[in-house]
Parts: C-alpha cells; sequence; structure tokens
C-alpha cells in the first residue's frame, strides 16, 4: 500500500484547508530535496512561516476553484518573500482532472519578495499574481526559483 493510498484511505479529503497546506508544504520540501524534519508540520494554514536557505519565507496555499477565483493571505512582512502554492488540476497540459494535492504537477508556485508586494495588501488572487510575476513555477523550476533569490 502505498503512502498516498493511505492518505486516501483515512482520510479522503485531502482538499480541506489544513490538509491541503501541509500537502503543499510537503510538495516544496520534496522538490528543494529538504529533509522534511528541517520544515516541522505547518501549525497554522492557510499561511505559515518556514526558514529554507536563511530565508524567512511566508508560505501560503490555495486551491484553483471555477466558481471563485483562488486567493491568498499574506504573511508578515518581517520576512523575505512569500511563496504562493496554488492547487490547480488543470496543470500542466491544460485538461481538468480530479484535485489530488499528491500530484506534484498539479501545483502551480510563485516566490515574491515583499519588496514586490504592495505594502498595505493584505490579499492577493490569482490573477494579479499572474499580471505581475508570470504564469509561476512547476515543481522542477523552484531550487533555481530559491537559488535566484539568495544569490541574486
Amino acid at each position: 500500500m502505498t503512502r498516498s493510498a493511505f492518505l486516501s484511505w483515512f482520510h479522503p479529503d485531502l482538499l480541506e484547508d489544513r490538509l491541503l497546506h501541509g500537502c503543499a508544504l510537503w510538495q516544496v520540501i520534496t522538490a528543494l530535496g529538504l529533509p522534511s524534519e528541517a520544515t516541522p508540520a505547518p501549525t497554522s494554514w492557510p499561511v505559515s512561516e518556514v526558514s529554507w536557505f536563511g530565508l524567512g519565507l511566508a508560505v501560503g496555499s490555495a486551491k484553483a476553484d471555477q466558481q471563485r477565483p483562488a486567493v491568498f493571505r499574506l504573511g508578515s512582512r518581517s520576512l523575505q518573500a512569500q511563496l504562493f502554492c496554488l492547487l490547480d488540476p488543470s496543470q500542466p497540459s491544460g485538461d481538468a482532472a480530479d484535485p489530488d494535492p499528491l500530484d506534484p504537477d498539479q501545483w502551480c508556485y510563485w516566490l515574491v519578495p515583499f519588496h514586490q508586494l504592495h505594502p498595505e495588501r493584505q490579499t492577493i488572487g490569482v490573477a494579479p499574481l499572474i499580471r505581475a510575476h508570470g504564469a509561476g513555477l512547476r515543481c522542477d523550476q523552484l531550487p533555481s526559483a530559491f537559488r535566484a533569490l539568495v544569490s541574486p
């Protein structure tokens, strides 16, 4: 039995906010090759704070929804950047699939330094993120994005 099969059996609603956020963090630490013990399980959601590669980061998660656009809450401005994690089952092929937060291909990311976000902004939607920062990153692009942020 695989871990994903166990999770699907034990808690079939991985789209519940707390579990979705945990899945988002798991996808990122897996993509970055970090040991899981380097990042404790989140105690808050949909935004949590982590420290990776010497950067203080807010990590926010959301799920794409056709009925209403996904909106991310912003983390503390005392941190250097925010990583926005969007579960979007239409990624990457454009074919709508059942949402599966354990599938890394269904996630899209934006790594944005806080100085690039309006200081009074409390939330941001996907459309403004795309307008300001492009279509987003795939899991395999995260390591180079982090390297660029750490060593510009």
